[in-house]
Parts: structure tokens; sequence; C-alpha cells
């Protein structure tokens, strides 16, 4: 994946590590869930973990929270996002979750959401799908953790 050199224009979204209590905590549990059912390469915006590249966009950077690759005979790369309701209802999640999109479709990776299962203000999944609906982004997994 190409990465940008981070200048302090570009830079929205590409610390190393997830500084979000609940965004990191989804983000735990999904970096232990996939390398424990054999997936490789992980990287996450954790402590311990390398951190996913910076991907190039047109009017913004941005570093995915998480990718690795399937443990399958293809070695399916997979870019993972944590949206938590803040995050959901954000306006600018929109370009962050195109470059997503567009990064997964360049590389052949699957695009996958994670949102927590319940939240007091309310459920998070169908807010994330009407959001991504309305972009034409279909992603191929949204897990409800």
């Amino acid at each position: 994946m190409e990465t940008a050199p981070e200048t302090e224009s570009n830079t929205v979204g590409c610390e190393p590590e997830v500084q979000d209590n609940e965004r990191r905590r989804l983000l735990w549990l999904m970096a232990e869930y996939f390398r424990t059912v054999g997936c490789t390469d992980i990287r996450a915006r954790l402590p311990g973990y390398p951190p996913p590249p910076v991907l190039s966009g047109t009017l913004e950077d941005h570093r995915p929270d998480f990718t690795c690759r399937q443990a399958d005979a293809g070695k399916t790369p997979i870019i993972l996002d944590i949206v938590t309701p803040t995050v959901a209802g954000d306006a600018a999640s929109i370009k962050r979750w195109t470059l997503l999109a567009s990064a997964a479709r360049l590389y052949g990776a699957e695009l996958h959401f994670v949102v927590p299962r319940w939240h007091t203000s309310g459920e998070v999944a169908p807010l994330l799908r009407r959001r991504l609906a309305s972009l034409d982004l279909l992603p191929n997994r949204i897990w409800n953790v």
C-alpha cells in the first residue's frame, strides 16, 4: 500500500495509536480475534502492534484502524475500521470511509467495520449502514461486538 509522508496538513486520522478508549477496546478484541483465527501481517493502531500504513487520499490521508491478511489460500487482505456512535454521526467520517473503500478495491482487500453491539445512544449498525449506502459503499462485513 502506498503511504504518504506525514506532514501537519495531511495527518487527520493518521495517529499511530487510537486514543479513544471505546474504540481502543473494540480494536483490542478484533486484533485478538484475527490473531486467534490465524491471520498474518496484523497491523493495529494499538500499543505492541506495528501501525497500519497511512493511505494517501486526494483530500486527506488516513490510517486504517486495523489491517491483516486472512488465513485463506489467497491471503486476502482486510482493512478494518472501528465505528462508535460519535464516529458514525461525524460528517468527517465520509472522507475516511471513501478512502478506505477505494484502498480496499485497489488492493483486492475486504472492507470491514466494527460497531458496538449495544450503546446507550442506540444501535450503531443501522446508522452506519444508512450512511454507507448513501455513499454507495458496500462493506464486506459489519461486526457487532
